[in-house]
């Protein structure tokens, strides 16, 4: 995948929706708990610029709008949580504390760090705000996933801002592109990633509090 324009130009040619985010059916296969280690990111500064991109969101009844508490910047999907995996995808909790030891010492020596968001932009499953960072995530996923023994993620750094719940191969409305477009050069503001959460999100439930197991400060 692309960067940022990239994955925009995509998206308007293909006009494609999909069923994103951890309520689809087909991703949870299912699976009650996933973990993931993720940057939780405050919302309440941002909030007289993120207002206006979810009010031109909203109309359309495919879009589920994420609440502050759900807002973060994904590094890394560890799996479900299971007593005993059986299929890829699958993670024990043993692994999980493993994990956590390993990300803790690695985080230790990794300096914290200014993210500056911008631009409203979109996969086929999801609207999402751009994260300027010189580079940083990118440097951070890397550093976990080998002091972590994990596999890097593909695609940009973001912060997700919606969930689109529409069946896999839907047209993309003309309304959505305009909506979106409007906003495509919209500065949202700055938060200092200080801190990476280990956590576990209920899958049986909307959008709830992710459960945090473990706060790793940088150094």
């Amino acid at each position: 995948m692309g960067g940022y324009e990239d994955i925009w130009e995509a998206f308007v040619a293909e006009r494609r929706l999909e069923f994103g985010g951890h309520m689809d059916p087909g991703w949870q296969d299912g699976h009650a708990l996933s973990a993931s280690l993720m940057i939780p990111v405050e919302t309440g500064h941002l909030s007289d610029r993120l207002d206006p991109l979810r009010e031109a969101l909203r109309p359309f009844p495919f879009v589920s709008l994420h609440p502050d508490h759900f807002m973060h910047i994904t590094l890394l999907l560890l799996g479900f949580l299971v007593p005993k995996p059986e299929e890829a995808g699958e993670i024990s909790s043993e692994r999980l504390t493993n994990i956590e030891i390993r990300a803790r010492r690695t985080l230790a020596e990794f300096p914290a760090f200014g993210v500056e968001f911008a631009n409203l932009n979109a996969f086929p499953g999801a609207a999402f705000i751009e994260a300027r960072d010189g580079g940083m995530i990118k440097r951070l996923r890397e550093t976990l996933s080998g002091g972590c023994g994990l596999k890097m993620p593909s695609g940009p750094p973001h912060m997700t801002l919606a969930y689109f719940q529409a069946p896999d191969g839907t047209g993309v409305p003309e309304g959505l592109i305009s909506a979106i477009e409007r906003y495509r050069d919209w500065p949202v503001g700055e938060v200092r990633v200080k801190e990476v959460e280990l956590t576990l999100l209920d899958l049986s439930r909307g959008y709830p509090e992710p459960e945090c197991l473990a706060k790793m400060p940088l150094a």
